[in-house]
C-alpha cells in the first residue's frame, strides 16, 4: 500500500504550516484538503508553488489533492454554478500538473433532483476524464448521507464510474462515510465497489457523525478493508484522514501491524 496522510488532520493550521508539520513527522505523501485551509492553493502565486515544491523535495515527499466542495458541483444545471465548477476544475488541474500528483479526488456533487443530478455528474466526468495531466488518477469518493448528496451508495458510484471505464479513473472508499450511509451493509458496499477502488480514506466513527477517529476507536468493521490490503492485488493509496495527526500516526502503525507490512 501507498501510505498517505491528509492535511485535514491539521485543518486548523494554515496549509503551509500543516504540510511542514506533517513532513516533520516523517510522512512522505500528503493529501492536501482543498476544502478549508487548502482552498487558497487554487490561487497561489508561482513563487508560493515553487517554495512548497522545494520543501517537498527537501523531504523527498509528494502531494495529492482532495478538491474543494465549495464552488464545485457538476450535478447542477445552473449556468453560474457550472462556470464556477469548471473554474475549480481548471485550477485543480494546474496544481496536479505542477506538483506531478498521483491523484485528484472529488465529491461527485449534490442536487434536489437525484436522477437528473446523477446524469449531469456522469456527463461531466466522462468529458473531463480525458483532460487529466500526466499519469494522475481521477478519483471519486463516496460521501456521507447529507441532504442532496449523490454518491452515498454503490449504485450511484457504479452508475458514474462504469461510463468512464478508463485506466486513469477510480473510486475512493471512505470508511467513515460508508458506515454513516450504509451501516447495515458496509461490507456489501465494499464488495460492490472493490473492482474500482484505488484509494482508501481510513477513519472510524460510531455511526452517528463523521468523527474521524483513530482506527478501533469507533464501531466500523475494518476486517474487509484489512483483507483487501493484505491481498495486495492493487497497490492502493491508503490515506489516514482523521481529526488529529496523533490519531493518524497511531493508526498507521496499527494497520502496518495488522497487515504484516
Amino acid at each position: 500500500m501507498k501510505s498517505v496522510v491528509s492535511s485535514y488532520n491539521l485543518i486548523d493550521l494554515q496549509i503551509e504550516e500543516a504540510i511542514e508539520t506533517i513532513l516533520q513527522n516523517g510522512w512522505k505523501a500528503i493529501e492536501v484538503m482543498c476544502e478549508g485551509h487548502g482552498y487558497e492553493m487554487l490561487s497561489w502565486s508561482s513563487t508560493k508553488r515553487k517554495n512548497l515544491q522545494s520543501l517537498l523535495n527537501e523531504y523527498g515527499a509528494n502531494i495529492h489533492f482532495h478538491a474543494p466542495i465549495t464552488n464545485f458541483n457538476p450535478a447542477s444545471d445552473e449556468a453560474s454554478i457550472r462556470m464556477k465548477t469548471d473554474e475549480v476544475w481548471e485550477r485543480c488541474m494546474e496544481l496536479v500538473d505542477y506538483f506531478d500528483s498521483g491523484y485528484i479526488l472529488f465529491h461527485p456533487g449534490r442536487s434536489k433532483d437525484h436522477e437528473r443530478g446523477l446524469e449531469s455528474i456522469r456527463n461531466y466526468f466522462q468529458q473531463k476524464s480525458s483532460s487529466l495531466p500526466g499519469q494522475a488518477l481521477l478519483i471519486l469518493e463516496n460521501v456521507p448521507p447529507y441532504e442532496g448528496e449523490i454518491g452515498t451508495n454503490s449504485s450511484d458510484l457504479l452508475a458514474i464510474i462504469e461510463v468512464l471505464q478508463k485506466k486513469n479513473t477510480g473510486l475512493c472508499f471512505d470508511t467513515g462515510h460508508a458506515f454513516l450511509s450504509n451501516q447495515n451493509s458496509f461490507n456489501q458496499e465494499l464488495s460492490a465497489l472493490k473492482p474500482f477502488i484505488k484509494v482508501f480514506h481510513l477513519n472510524d466513527n460510531h455511526g452517528l457523525t463523521d468523527e474521524h477517529l483513530a482506527l478501533g476507536d469507533g464501531e466500523i468493521p475494518f476486517d474487509g478493508v484489512i483483507q483487501m490490503l493484505k491481498e495486495g492485488t492493487t497497490d492502493y493509496y491508503v490515506n489516514f484522514e482523521m481529526k488529529s495527526l496523533d490519531f493518524a500516526n497511531k493508526s498507521h502503525n496499527d494497520l502496518k501491524g495488522l497487515i504484516g507490512k
